[in-house]
Parts: structure tokens; sequence; C-alpha cells
């Protein structure tokens, strides 16, 4: 099993190389810039929801030339809480995005791009999406609209706030939160019963960032999620076994 996934991360990944190289807007003799990492995490959170109540490996593996980004992430079970037939150490979760970036003006960054979920579990979906940050402003304010295509077809909307801040020249601290909204479609299709459309969940986070030299970053991480709408909050419990999490990880990336 987990042999047939990583057969699939490496044709993504060739896929994804090829993909990029033949991409209109990719200038000729661009850097091509690769980003690896991996991160151990003591649960798994997403959006609010409780995936996985016990570590996980967090792969990462991203590919930019210009303003065009590639990315294939996983998730990795590191005990049995997911075991089928004795199969330990499953590969959960592949994701795919591509995404490209721009700055209009100063002080205005957009983003948009599609990412493709694949799971060991359930049916792949997909989802389109597109974000505006607002980094000169107090805490760089920013918005994200993600609209499912395939499965859930519904949205969901993060508001996020960031700030970091510097310790010494390589130590930094960074403060994160974002506060989620969601659409009855999406709720019905990630908690299995129909909702309201309402707001989803809350996220706050800190962040020690060490680099190490100029191209190895380590990093520390705790984190407190919280489902908030009263219905949401009683499907997470049920179909996820919680609807708070306080979480933390480490995590080291390579950039070359």
């Amino acid at each position: 099993m987990v042999k047939a996934h990583l057969r699939r991360v490496a044709a993504g990944l060739v896929a994804a190389g090829a993909l990029l190289g033949m991409t209109p807007g990719v200038q000729a003799g661009e850097k091509i810039t690769l980003e690896t990492s991996v991160d151990w995490v003591s649960h798994y959170v997403w959006r609010g929801m409780l995936f996985t109540d016990d570590p996980v490996l967090q792969p990462s593996l991203t590919v930019s030339m210009g303003a065009l980004s590639l990315n294939v992430w996983g998730n990795v079970d590191v005990t049995d809480v997911n075991e089928v037939d004795n199969d330990d150490y499953r590969l959960q979760e592949i994701d795919y995005s591509l995404s490209y970036a721009m700055s209009p003006m100063e002080g205005v960054d957009l983003e948009a791009g599609f990412l493709w979920y694949t799971y060991s579990s359930w049916e792949s979906t997909g989802e389109v999406y597109g974000s505006v940050t607002f980094p000169c402003m107090v805490l760089s304010p920013s918005l994200t609209a993600y609209y499912d295509v395939n499965e859930a077809d519904g949205w969901y909307l993060n508001a996020g706030v960031k700030h970091s801040f510097a310790m010494t020249e390589r130590l930094a601290l960074i403060l994160s939160g974002g506060l989620g909204w969601g659409s009855n479609n999406f709720h019905e299709y990630y908690y299995g019963e129909r909702a309201h459309n309402s707001e989803s969940d809350v996220l706050v986070q800190a962040t020690l960032e060490y680099a190490m030299t100029d191209y190895l970053t380590l990093r520390a991480y705790a984190g407190y999620t919280e489902l908030l709408d009263g219905d949401v909050e009683r499907l997470g419990r049920q179909v996820y076994g919680d609807s708070d999490v306080l979480f933390g990880g480490l995590g080291l990336s390579f950039t070359f």
C-alpha cells in the first residue's frame, strides 16, 4: 500500500515538473526553486476537523518558477490508529496544488490556484481558490475563498491575520490566526448532515522559526483550533470525536 502511494507521488512530481515547464507565463531561463520539508504533528486537524487523533508525519515538496508553484503534500500515520489489514504507517492523504501569485500594486498580494485532495479512505475531490493579502497593513490581514468543484460543491472562506517578530538575526516568533466560514454544502459533505451557512472554525497558532543556515530552517509550533457553530460543533464531536484540539509540531525545511 505505501509503495503504491509512493509511486503515485513520484509520478505526480514528474508530471508536475513537466506541467511547470509547459505552462504559459513561465519565462525561459527563470530559476527553478525547490523546497522540501517534513513536519511531525501531534494531531492532524484541518479546518477544525480532527482527522487523526494521533501523531502524523507530513512531508512536502514545492517546485517554483517565477509566479508559478507546484506542490505535493502527504499525511502519514506513525501509529496504528487507522490500521487496516495490519498495514501500519499508512499514507492517508496526498494533495497536489498548482498556484499563481502576483502583486499588482504595492501592499497587495494576490494568489489563485487549484487543489486536488486524494485520500486512502475517501473519494478524491478538488478545490479552486483565490486569496488577497495586505502585507503592509497591521497584522497582514488576508481573505481566502475555496470552492469545491467535485464532491462537496460548497464554499469555505477563511479570514486570517499574521505577524512576525524578529527575536534575533536568525530566530523569529510568528503569531497567526484564522476564522473559517462554511456553506451548508461544505458542512454536509464533511460532517454527514446538512447544516446552515455559518462560521465553521477558529485557529490560533504560535511558531518559533530558526534559520540554521541560508537554506535550512527549523520550526516548532503550538496551536489551538475549535469548531464554532452549535450544529457544526455537535456534528464535529459525532464524526471526528472532538470539536476543539490543542496540537503541537516540529518541522524542518530545506530550500535550494
